[in-house]
């Protein structure tokens, strides 16, 4: 039996390009979303696409925030899975270019599936932050245990930071689709996917520059010595495990209509400063000749979140901190290899 034609968003990112692999490595035929056409054979020349690229057609939407954008790119498909975010701006207008692009975004995805009959279901990205407000991270609070029916109501303007503007702006697309669903009773159905803090290997980082971005910027320097003053809240997932709950929620098994926590070490989550215990375990050469000075830290403000939901509908446990951590090393050790022998 031919797998469904499939549209997905967001192939050039850190779990888009992952979401992208898997779905052709299961079979799938993807219709994929790039805004630039040289985007195009940067993805088809990555080592990962070989014997695969032919399953993959693009399309280029240049504005994935304009009515009407996706109109002509989802002719034919069943799913559409939505990772794409609207491109950063440096911005003092948080209200305008932080919160309303996201909700400009879904609609137009949505109001394009709505008037395609193909469509029966769509995969929307959120976040584990939409459970909380940004002011959580500050109380005592270390016992609540989050589920997937958890909404940050405190989204209301103004918005004094990116960061606030960010937090918000997850919540309220999130909350979007729910209204989007109670209001027009859709043909399709829809599931939100809420990952932690991402971390794992990038297939994208060829060289320690384009390795330290994002999390990874903030976790694996305390490998290096550096104590970092921040807390972050201690909820990891692995990239791969949240990439492959976006291709395995195209079953019609998962049920639709829900959201679902992606993270692992439920419910208790971690601490980050065991990352160094992790690295004297299975790395013990380069602690030994300082590669690893595993002498950093890193506060962890504690965070308990309710997978159990996601476990059930999906049928597979999340890989364990450790073995993110783990996975992670080897990466970066790899790359700070790689750059000595090159200088």
């Amino acid at each position: 039996m031919a797998k469904e034609t499939i549209l997905i968003t967001g192939i050039t990112g850190y779990i888009g390009f992952k979401v992208l692999y898997i779905a052709l490595t299961h079979g799938y035929r993807v219709r994929g979303v790039v805004r630039k056409e040289e985007q195009i054979s940067k993805i088809k020349s990555h080592p990962l696409m070989n014997g695969l690229a032919a399953g993959v057609e693009f399309v280029v939407i240049s504005d994935l925030t304009e009515a009407g954008a996706f109109d002509t790119a989802l002719d034919d498909i069943s799913v559409i899975i939505h990772l794409a975010s609207p491109l950063a701006k440096e911005t003092d207008y948080y209200d305008r270019d932080i919160v309303q692009p996201p909700l400009d975004m879904e609609s137009s995805l949505l109001g394009s599936a709505f008037n395609t009959p193909s469509v029966r279901r769509i995969i929307i990205t959120s976040s584990a932050v939409t459970l909380i407000p940004l002011s959580w991270i500050t109380t005592s609070d270390n016992d609540t245990v989050f589920t997937s029916q958890d909404l940050n109501t405190d989204t209301t303007p103004p918005y004094h930071n990116s960061m606030e503007a960010y937090w918000a702006s997850k919540a309220l697309a999130r909350k979007h689709v729910h209204d989007f669903l109670s209001r027009n009773k859709p043909h399709f159905d829809i599931i939100q996917l809420l990952p932690s803090v991402v971390l794992g290997p990038d297939d994208w980082a060829t060289d320690l520059e384009t390795f330290f971005v994002g999390t990874r910027a903030m976790i694996v320097p305390i490998v290096q010595g550096k104590v970092m003053e921040g807390a972050l809240v201690g909820a990891p997932v692995l990239v791969d495990d949240v990439a492959l709950a976006h291709v395995d929620a195209i079953k019609p098994s998962v049920p639709g209509n829900k959201d679902y926590i992606l993270t692992s070490d439920t419910p208790e989550g971690i601490e980050w400063n065991s990352i160094l215990d992790i690295a004297i375990k299975y790395f013990p050469q380069e602690v030994e000749n300082g590669l690893l000075q595993c002498t950093g830290s890193l506060p962890t403000r504690k965070w308990k979140l309710d997978a159990s939901d996601t476990k059930k509908a999906f049928g597979w446990e999340f890989t364990s901190f450790e073995d993110t951590v783990r996975k992670q090393l080897e990466q970066y050790i790899t790359l700070v290899k790689s750059s000595r022998t090159s200088s």
